[in-house]
């Protein structure tokens, strides 16, 4: 395996010229599209171009302000068409290959290495809360670079990694689309199975008036703050030795947890750092626009033993009730609730009193076991998936800088 000294600027080309001509409709992506230490890019939309960075296939995006760059917003282009330029955020840096001399892969990879990444949050400038990256200052730093036989070894082993929790993303999303799609069979067109198996309200099921319409006969409308199926959890967290993670809202993309790299202990922690997982209880993102959520369950022993979150979370105890509430929160209805619910005059965000005022549907008991039972495989799977995403990940940070350095040795052939 064969490593020379090179310059940052003579293997990576920064901010590739790209074509776009300004008003031409593409995709565009901004920086709350770019999830922390994902690879893989999920989400964009369709606007006119009037300005911003300009990218294609394969390049690497890498934020370039503070606190982006050090919550791991870096990512690899592979949503265009071939020849497609597609535009975002001004706050990007984007990189790509020299070719000859480097495999596109591979800048994506050296990008969230500390190589790249501690030299470049160094460098930024600027007034706190806004810092941004010098990106002349990284041109002259030096970096033992492999070859490219190396380079492509080292990219089939971390992005075969990559790919299997990609593919595993995509079963988890498949599987909540599956319970949503039971759960507004159910509880939004009332077609669960009546005593006779029949769809309840095509089969002439009674229903009554309420403050959300017409729902079932015996059933109630609750709150989700506190309910016989719910109830709102209180900040605090017990003493503990040693130290655990912490979670705060920007670890979280979606559904699932990207990073566990805060380290705390009880008497050295943030303030926010004070709220405590509890076997049964679900978790939102307080502020607006803000889709994170966590599960915990009974075989979430990670997070139930291991970690803390933060207070920007809203935390709901769940009765017997896990999967119906995780569902009703996963779903739009509830991001739409939410929002509407959000004040404050700069960071809006739903307070406690708001989230008391949230109306849910409580289903009668029989009706509520049956979906618990007949989802909690779906959810058994999302979870082993998780997990197995999480082992991979660190597998796969473990091996990028022993494999960028050359500590670990790679099979080639000359």
């Amino acid at each position: 395996m064969r490593f020379n000294k090179v310059k940052f600027k003579d293997f990576i080309k920064f901010n590739p010229k790209r074509s776009l001509t300004r008003g031409e409709v593409s995709k565009k992506i901004a920086m709350e599209n770019i999830e922390p230490y994902t690879k893989n890019i999920s989400k964009y939309e369709i606007a006119e171009y009037n300005g911003g960075t300009k990218f294609k296939n394969e390049d690497t995006l890498v934020a370039r302000i503070t606190p982006s760059l050090e919550n791991g917003k870096t990512a690899f282009v592979n949503i265009l068409n071939d020849g497609e330029v597609a535009f975002g955020s001004t706050e990007f840096i984007v990189l790509t290959n020299i070719e000859n001399v480097t495999t596109k892969e591979f800048i994506y990879y050296f990008s969230t290495t500390e190589y790249f990444r501690k030299p470049a949050i160094s460098s930024m400038t600027g007034t706190s809360g806004r810092q941004r990256v010098q990106t002349d200052a990284l041109y002259d730093l030096e970096y033992k670079l492999p070859d490219i036989k190396t380079q492509n070894f080292i990219t089939n082993i971390l992005s075969s990694l990559d790919d299997k929790i990609e593919l595993n993303n995509k079963i988890n999303n498949n599987l909540e689309e599956l319970a949503q799609t039971l759960y507004k069979h159910w509880f939004v067109d009332f077609e669960f199975p009546n005593e006779e198996g029949l769809p309840y309200k095509s089969s002439g099921g009674e229903m009554v008036d309420s403050e959300l319409g017409m729902i079932p006969k015996g059933w109630k409308i609750e709150f989700l703050g506190s309910s016989r199926l719910t109830k709102l959890m209180k900040s605090g967290i017990l003493r503990f030795d040693g130290s655990k993670k912490y979670i705060a809202t920007a670890d979280v993309s979606d559904t699932s947890i990207t990073s566990f790299s805060t380290k705390i202990t009880f008497d050295e922690r943030p303030s926010r750092a004070n709220m405590q997982p509890k076997i049964n209880s679900v978790w939102f993102a307080k502020m607006k626009d803000s889709r994170k959520l966590i599960r915990v369950s009974e075989n979430s022993s990670y997070l139930l033993s291991k970690c803390i979150f933060s207070t920007g979370f809203a935390g709901i105890e769940t009765i017997n009730s896990l999967n119906y509430i995780w569902t009703y929160l996963i779903s739009t209805d509830f991001d739409e609730t939410k929002n509407n619910l959000c004040n404050g005059t700069t960071m809006q965000a739903i307070n406690n009193d708001n989230i008391k005022r949230i109306r849910i549907l409580s289903p009668n008991i029989h009706v509520l076991k049956m979906y618990e039972d007949l989802v909690q495989p779906l959810f058994d799977l999302v979870e082993s998936n998780s997990i197995q995403n999480d082992k991979l990940a660190k597998t796969r940070d473990e091996l990028l800088p022993k494999l960028m350095s050359g500590e670990i040795e790679v099979p080639i052939e000359e």
